[in-house]
């Protein structure tokens, strides 16, 4: 009886031992091209997300302008025709996204789908939040920012992007996440 206890104790641990390996290789394995897959399959399954916004919510001139890879525009002059966008919110940010209190948990991800007008169907660029490990960057709540090409889904820039951080500081009350569209 001891011997059989002895040798399901052992397989368990080997068991455990062999999961524990694996986990560890698959997080030690996620380099920058597997974490811009990730951002382009975010992108691509925004079924699987919780769209926050019931119409396309129109943006602020300001933040469309600065919703883009580069910028050269005044934001006082506008930027010409209206911009609008959705807002998705992956399941482990719905609480704080729909109440506005606490902080988003770790590995939540917020996209924006930018829209050329209120009636079009098809992004034309995304951007994308994603709440990143501890001490990622700790000034600014550990988010990473990204901005895809709306049909390529192709990563244009991603990281601490300075233009995000400068915008989403005015949010940091709300862990640095606007809630404008939410009505």
């Amino acid at each position: 009886m001891i011997s059989k206890l002895n040798t399901i104790w052992t397989i368990g641990l080997c068991a455990l031992i062999g999961i524990a390996t694996v986990t560890v290789i698959c997080v030690a394995s996620e380099t920058p091209e597997s974490l811009a897959h990730s951002l382009s399959s975010w992108v691509s399954n925004l079924d699987k997300m919780e769209r926050i916004t019931n119409v396309p919510h129109r943006m602020d001139d300001s933040t469309a302008m600065y919703c883009k890879p580069t910028y050269n525009i005044n934001p006082h002059e506008g930027v010409g025709e209206a911009a609008y966008c959705h807002v998705y919110v992956s399941l482990e940010g719905i609480e704080a996204m729909k109440s506005g209190q606490g902080k988003y948990p770790q590995g939540t991800v917020i996209v924006k789908s930018k829209l050329e007008s209120e009636t079009s169907g098809d992004a034309i660029l995304y951007t994308v939040m994603r709440k990143m490990k501890k001490a990622y960057d700790a000034d600014h709540e550990d988010w990473e920012y990204s901005i895809l090409d709306g049909p390529s889904k192709r990563v244009l820039a991603r990281g601490k992007l300075d233009s995000c951080i400068a915008c989403h500081q005015a949010y940091a009350t709300t862990d640095y996440v606007t809630r404008a569209y939410i009505k």
